[in-house]
Parts: C-alpha cells; sequence; structure tokens
C-alpha cells in the first residue's frame, strides 16, 4: 500500500473521521470534540459501542477501543472540565493528520 493508503487506515484517522462523521450528522451526543478542539469524549458509550464503533473500527469492545488510544499515546484525562476525555498533543479537531 502507499502511504496514503496506510496513513488512512491508520486508527487516529479513522477517529477523525469517525467524530468529524458524529459532529456533521447532529449526533454529538455520543462523542465529541471539546471546545477546544483538542480532545474528545465519549458521552453514551453503550450507544457508541453498538451503532458508531462497528462502522469505523473492527473493534466490538469499548476496552478495546482504549487499548487502541492507549497504543498510540492518548491520555485519558483524570480530572477537571475535560475529566473522562482522551487527548494527543497531535490530535486535534482542526488537522486530520496526527
Amino acid at each position: 500500500p502507499t502511504s496514503t493508503a496506510a496513513s488512512t487506515s491508520a486508527f487516529p484517522f479513522k477517529l477523525h473521521k469517525m467524530l468529524t462523521y458524529l459532529h456533521d450528522n447532529d449526533k454529538d451526543d455520543i462523542a465529541s470534540w471539546q471546545l477546544d478542539g483538542r480532545a474528545f469524549k465519549v458521552h453514551k458509550q453503550g450507544v457508541f459501542v453498538r451503532d458508531i464503533m462497528p462502522q469505523f473500527f473492527k473493534q466490538t469492545k469499548y476496552e478495546s477501543m482504549q487499548r487502541q488510544l492507549n497504543l498510540y499515546g492518548f491520555s485519558r484525562i483524570p480530572k477537571g472540565n475535560h475529566k473522562g476525555c482522551y487527548h494527543h498533543p497531535f490530535f486535534v479537531q482542526e488537522n486530520q493528520a496526527m
């Protein structure tokens, strides 16, 4: 595969595509970017696993999704306004490339 094909199949690209899809289709109540565009949060875990994950990822369990996030260096924010959100310094709303 070309480097472009490889990068568009990578987990961070799919994650960004999923968040864009949710936003564009008024499904921000399931998962969304935070207002600053530097973190995201899953709001409805059950709906996310059942309806959204199968469309974008091979995983069928939320724990598998969390492992992928950890593998790619995402951190879960433990407290404050963004508690429960996932963050990576290079994963931002306005830039698909990580």
